[in-house]
């Protein structure tokens, strides 16, 4: 099965690659895959059993054509999506029945809004499940419309991807979380807050994006999770199962 890591630049999907991995490998003796389809790190905290990086490179590009860290990464996803049947034969080579744990780019818009990510989990879900975790950092939803609209993104990455999607709070380590698991788990609550708390066109947008999430998702548990110790990985992995079963409700 296919767990497809995803986010908003600095959120934690490289760090949650590994960790859930690491924790993979010690609670169930699994010996997941770790596929890597960020053509611009640098380093990475686990050993990729695929990687883009073998086809383009954000920085030779940066050197050779003297581009821009923006301009190479533009450039270099459209050299994916140019050798996209390469990249999906190299995925599927790794075969085996276990985990495979796909760490997308840090730009997110440009692996879901382009064709390189829907096209590359299309094609891979073609033979095995895949379900998506999307990462809401609780720093970046530090304000109600601020949480409004990442809860949004996770009902865009459904529809963009067209596999299952689960969300978690990550960096649960670094401040207390609790707050905005009772807010996510009870969209009403956070639609009263919003209404109380913000103003004018802010809080009338935000209401909306949360009737939405009302319309269009049902009620669902947030893993509260950390990269860096660990914590919540089997409340993940739990969800994770759930979502890939048809009985599986996530309340």
């Amino acid at each position: 099965m296919n767990v497809v890591m995803i986010g908003p630049a600095g959120c934690g999907k490289t760090s949650l690659t590994a960790s859930f991995g690491r924790w993979l490998e010690l609670e169930l003796g699994e010996k997941p895959a770790y596929v890597n389809l960020d053509p611009g790190v640098l380093n990475l905290p686990y050993e990729p059993d695929y990687d883009v990086r073998s086809i383009v490179r954000v920085d030779d590009l940066m050197r050779r054509d003297g581009l821009g860290p923006n301009g190479a990464m533009i450039r270099a996803v459209e050299i994916i999506e140019e050798r996209l049947d390469e990249v999906v034969m190299g995925i599927h080579s790794l075969g085996g029945m276990g985990f495979r744990l796909i760490d997308t780019p840090g730009q997110m818009e440009l692996f879901l809004f382009r064709e390189m990510g829907p096209k590359i989990i299309e094609r891979i879900s073609e033979a095995s499940r895949a379900v998506a975790v999307y990462i809401l950092d609780p720093f970046l939803a530090s304000s109600l419309s601020g949480l409004a609209v990442g809860v949004s993104m996770s009902i865009v990455t459904r529809l963009r991807l067209r596999i299952p999607v689960i969300s978690a709070i990550n960096k649960a380590d670094l401040i207390d979380v609790s707050e905005l698991e009772k807010l996510l788990a009870d969209e009403s609550e956070l639609a009263r807050r919003i209404a109380s708390e913000e103003h004018g066109l802010i809080a009338d947008l935000s209401a909306r994006f949360m009737e939405l999430v009302k319309e269009f998702s049902k009620a669902m548990r947030i893993a509260k999770i950390s990269a860096k110790t660990g914590q919540g990985m089997r409340d993940l992995y739990n969800l994770i199962s759930d979502a890939l079963c048809e009985c599986g409700d996530l309340t």
